[in-house]
This record gives C-alpha cells, structure tokens and sequence, in this order.
C-alpha cells in the first residue's frame, strides 16, 4: 500500500506538466493564426445560370473557308 507522501519526483513532473500545459494554452491563445472552428470562406459566385451552362449565341458565326493545297510528286504528270 502506498504511504501518505507523495515524492519530490511526483511533485515536479506534477509542476513541469502544468507549466507546459499553461504555455501551450497562452501560445494557442495569443496566436493569430486561424483555428479550426473559424468560419470558412464564403462559397465563389456563380458563373452559369441555375438551369445549365451558357448557351451559343443566337446568330452563327461566319466561318472562312479552309485553302486546300495541291501536292505533286516528282516524276508524275
């Protein structure tokens, strides 16, 4: 059974457990950084429409025709 005292030993990991405990909730308090309970930003603004994604424009867009190039090979008429 243990006797009534408590040892030296106890006393200061009991002391350095609690000095490190306070200095880690100070530094957590003081510190500017975010933590994980903030409120997240807000969602980007909507670049579609609810319905759907844009649509073509009304009017085509006129097209250029395409040049088609001839190619000979030497020796062939």
């Amino acid at each position: 059974m243990p006797s009534g005292q408590v040892s030296r030993a106890s006393v200061l990991r009991a002391a350095a457990v609690t000095l490190i405990t306070a200095t880690i909730t100070l530094a957590a308090a003081c510190s500017d950084q975010d933590t994980v309970d903030t409120v997240p930003p807000p969602w980007p603004t909507r670049t579609t429409t609810p319905d759907g994604p844009p649509r073509p424009p009304s009017q085509p867009t006129p097209t250029t025709p395409v040049a088609t190039s001839t190619v000979t090979q030497a020796g062939t008429t």
